[in-house]
């Protein structure tokens, strides 16, 4: 049993090249800060070690791109922010503790860090962290358990150290809130944006293959009516009047059937050869490309593969654009927490494969079952669809001389099930 993780590899690692960029800048800006408060003849902070903990600060991204292609993604962020936490809180001691100008500030890059990035808990951590060790440098410095580096001439009294502390911390935990609900606005508003871009991809290609279909229909019936009009010309005397319009009829078949093959050659995707495919592979590249959408959402997908799945003759990406349709179906099924679980067996007997697609959703009722796979039937609204998807996804599942069967109940959820034949007729040996 897999679980799919919260975040992708390149995902993570195009945030952290972003992140690297703004702590480049960031630090090297503070560093120009510091240099121009000496040049104006204001406080000094600089020494070699002050310098090297900016420096290092400036270019920690960088190696992570590397490093967390071969780690638990998860588990490393978790250091990394510990250790910007710990290298920030020596930086503040240089800085003398609580008469730092940026006080806690820098502490701030890293929270927003976690927020935008990570997740909810990562902004917690980095929080709490952040206040632990700044509480720790500010209390040893007073109470002599540290070297205090002060840039003034005045010892400050303990009930206004502890004063001072509790106000940066109390901004500390309230930019902690402000970067979780911003961050968690940011990523909605990202779903829904993505959510509706796939939306709409989706529909032009099932659309597509309707309108293909259609003309189809409809060049069969224009046949029909030009066979009719055939045989009248044959018993309409030459340059009569019936004749003309018969005529007429003839040539504006030929027009619109003309443009019927156009746009059924402009809708018709092109046809591909069907080879061995991996099926686990599949459904593994249809969950990534539905994952902007999966990982905001409240659903959580359990993956049951079977260990003796062989290849099937397929087009791979006919099959992939049906699993998005079952994911996302799944997805508008589970307003709430549930699970969309994906099982693929082995049926030996009947020498096909089974994929299963399994939700813990809303369900659909009976009498709605029959009429699945008709054209614009939906079930969700004209809000979250228009009744394609599935009208596609059955239309390319009979092309692989496949068969799809459907069970649910209302408030408990829905199960697709769909067998494939391992080989085609024309790959039969």
């Amino acid at each position: 049993m897999n679980n799919v993780d919260i975040h992708t590899t390149e995902e993570l690692i195009r945030k952290y090249r972003w992140a690297g960029k703004i702590r480049f800048i960031s630090f090297f800006l503070l560093l120009f800060f510091l240099i121009l408060m000496k040049y104006i003849g204001g406080y000094s902070y600089l020494n070699t070690t002050f310098i090297v903990l900016i420096c290092v600060e400036a270019v920690l991204n960088q190696p992570y791109n590397f490093i967390v292609r071969r780690v638990n993604i998860d588990r490393f962020q978790y250091y990394q922010m510990t250790i910007d936490i710990i290298a920030i809180s020596w930086i503040m001691h240089y800085m003398g503790g609580l008469e730092a100008p940026i006080v806690t500030m820098a502490y701030y890059a890293v929270i927003l860090w976690a927020g935008v990035v990570s997740t909810t808990a990562a902004v917690f951590f980095s929080v709490v962290v952040s206040a632990l060790f700044f509480s720790l440098i500010v209390i040893l410095e007073h109470f002599g358990m540290l070297p205090f580096i002060s840039y003034y001439d005045y010892k400050m009294p303990t009930a206004q150290m502890f004063s001072l502390l509790l106000g940066n911390l109390s901004f500390l935990f309230a930019f902690g809130y402000f970067s979780t609900h911003s961050s968690n606005i940011i990523k909605f508003l990202q779903r829904k944006r993505q959510e509706e871009s796939l939306r709409n991809v989706h529909k032009l290609l099932a659309t597509g293959s309707l309108v293909g279909r259609t003309a189809h229909d409809i060049l069969n019936h224009l046949a029909c009516i030009k066979s009719y009009v055939e045989i009248l010309l044959n018993k309409a005397s030459p340059g009569s009047q019936d004749n003309e319009m018969l005529e007429s009829v003839r040539k504006l078949e030929r027009r619109s059937a003309n443009l019927l093959e156009r746009l059924a050659k402009f809708s018709r995707k092109p046809e591909q050869e069907f080879e061995p495919v991996d099926i686990h592979k599949v459904i593994e590249d249809a969950l990534e490309l539905s994952w902007p959408l999966v990982k905001y959402s409240k659903m959580s997908i359990e993956k049951k593969y079977g260990s003796d799945i062989p290849n099937i003759m397929a087009n791979r990406g006919q099959l992939q654009e049906i699993f998005v349709v079952f994911i996302l179906n799944s997805l508008d099924a589970i307003p709430k927490q549930g699970t969309l679980t994906i099982k693929t067996t082995h049926l030996k007997e009947d020498n096909v494969v089974g994929i299963v697609f399994s939700d813990t959703g809303v369900g659909i009722k009976q009498e709605d079952l029959k009429r699945l796979g008709e054209p614009f039937f939906t079930t969700k609204g004209s809000a979250k669809g228009l009744g394609v998807g599935l009208t596609t996804a059955y239309g390319i599942i009979d092309r692989h001389n496949g068969k799809v069967y459907v069970e649910s109940i209302v408030g408990k959820g829905t199960t697709f099930n769909i067998q494939l034949p391992i080989r085609q007729p024309d790959h039969q040996k």
